[in-house]
């Protein structure tokens, strides 16, 4: 039987929105800042997606920064347990930086975040190629 504490690691994917004024600097730091909290809680950090920059659905206002219309997106996939999950949200609130954050346990390891393989769908035909077609000549 397995203690409270020796329970078995639990997946989480954290979503982040950053501001566009946020440095490119200070944010390398609050990636190792982030990952540094979930180690040093017996965690394991996966993957962190750049998901790049992208425009809200609705104008968002933070408090030092004023309207936000767009911003980054990074995607962390880690697991670790509650006490890891407590600390990497209250280190991304805390933060000026971060404008929106949402961490979700993760039921199966199906339910990653997958990238797409293309960006355009592929495109099947409607209808069969004319076969009944013949070519013209040319004209002289």
């Amino acid at each position: 039987c397995l203690t409270r504490s020796h329970r078995a690691m639990v997946f989480y994917e954290t979503l982040i929105l950053i501001h566009a004024k946020f440095p490119p600097n200070e944010t390398k730091l609050l990636m190792r800042e982030t990952a540094r909290v979930i180690v040093e809680r017996d965690g394991a950090l996966f993957r962190i997606l750049d998901l790049g920059w992208r425009h809200t659905a609705k104008a968002l206002w933070k408090k030092e920064v004023g309207h936000i219309f767009y911003g980054r997106w990074y995607s962390l996939i880690w697991g670790g347990g509650p006490k890891a999950k407590q600390e990497v949200e209250e280190t991304l609130v805390h933060n000026t930086g971060v404008v929106r954050q949402l961490t979700i346990p993760i039921s199966s390891p199906n339910k990653f975040y997958s990238n797409r393989s293309t960006y355009y769908p592929l495109i099947k035909p409607l209808t069969p190629p004319l076969t009944h077609h013949v070519p013209m000549q040319q004209v002289e």
